[in-house]
């Protein structure tokens, strides 16, 4: 330890935070103390700065011991460095006041640990990942429906929603040995700052399409890429069916499977109708299948999100429908009690409604 002290002129008299690398996992954050991590593994120097990256700028000065000489580099070059085969060791000075203070997750952290500890909630101590899985689809799509509504007030409440998920999964992930939030945190801030090296390193990049290309590339290469790994891998499977056939069709898309224009996918959706109708029931499924995967396609050529489009013609027929049932109730009627064109007629009236709202007519 002495010579640590010296090599990187420490004065115990200052305080001094001792933390091994193996121990960043469960750290709560730099304290107002110099950081020593001694005798650290060159493969596991990219961990250290992810771990570290949530509590320090990216361009905090890290000083090195290499090979018995000092370096000093910036925190999100430290991984990127040739450091040798040897056990090296790092220093850094606390962060500035700013830095500490500007990540507000603690108190959150801190809820969920105390709702799933002993003397928690018994319905938050009984989740899984597993049992969470259907609330964190509700929470994203619930977050949506509040960007089409363009209310932030509820968006805000809605994210709120969402980040609750994250944390929790983070917090059982934690109480397994697993990870928790800081890596979380830290696993995304090291991705953004590599996946931008136009932002953060020396590449360049003037368009969104270029930034795209380099994206997918970096991350090729990230997953061990050989050339040999399909356009199509991690695509997710949890993914709305739309909006995984949109997603599929648009990576296919980028090497040039693609229609020239929407005449093409126009007419394919032409004949898988037509494949449909003429379908005997064993086949139907198949066919209607790709009679969707071809409207799919019309749509990306078109410009239009499949998957917001049917949203939005769902909630627009939910509200048509409603409006029948209303109109029908003034009567003391419902649905079942009339025939196809009296709701169609109520249907038909309710759409001029609709359009007087729109364009503020009587």
């Amino acid at each position: 330890m002495e010579d640590l002290l010296r090599a990187f002129d420490i004065h115990l008299a200052d305080g001094l935070e001792v933390r091994p690398a193996a121990r960043l996992r469960s750290w709560a954050g730099p304290a107002e103390l110099p950081l020593l991590i001694p005798g650290v593994l060159p493969g596991d120097l990219g961990a250290v700065q992810r771990a570290l990256l949530p509590y320090y700028p990216a361009d905090h000065p890290v000083r090195v011991r290499a090979e018995g000489r000092v370096h000093e580099v910036p925190l999100d070059g430290l991984a990127g460095q040739n450091w040798g085969e040897y056990r090296i060791d790092l220093f850094l000075a606390p962060p500035a006041r700013a830095q500490r203070e500007r990540w507000p997750l603690d108190p959150l952290v801190e809820v969920m640990d105390r709702l799933r500890g002993p003397d928690g909630c018994p319905w938050d101590r009984e989740q899984t990942h597993e049992t969470l899985r259907r609330y964190m689809l509700e929470e994203a799509y619930e977050a949506v429906e509040a960007i089409d509504d363009g209310d932030p007030d509820h968006l805000c409440e809605e994210l709120g929603d969402v980040l609750l998920q994250v944390v929790f999964h983070a917090q059982i992930a934690r109480e397994a040995g697993r990870f928790d939030m800081r890596d979380v945190v830290a696993g995304i801030t090291g991705k953004l700052i590599r996946r931008h090296p136009h932002v953060f390193g020396d590449a360049s990049a003037e368009t969104a399409e270029e930034v795209t290309r380099r994206w997918d590339a970096i991350k090729r290469a990230e997953r061990g890429g050989t050339g040999e790994e399909s356009l199509l891998s991690g695509v997710s499977r949890s993914l709305p069916a739309l909006s995984r056939a949109c997603e599929l069709q648009k990576r296919a898309a980028g090497v040039g499977f693609d229609w020239e224009d929407a005449e093409g996918p126009a007419a394919k959706v032409r004949e898988e109708l037509a494949e449909v109708l003429g379908a005997p029931p064993g086949e139907r499924e198949a066919e209607v299948g790709d009679l969707l995967f071809a409207a799919v396609n019309l749509a990306r050529k078109l410009g239009v999100d499949p998957e917001l489009a049917l949203t939005r013609a769902s909630a627009k027929f939910e509200q048509r429908f409603r409006y029948v049932e209303r109109r029908l109730a003034e009567k003391g009627l419902r649905p079942a009690d009339v025939s196809l064109a009296e709701m169609d007629a109520l249907w038909e009236e309710g759409k001029r409604v609709e359009l007087r709202k729109k364009y503020g007519g009587k």
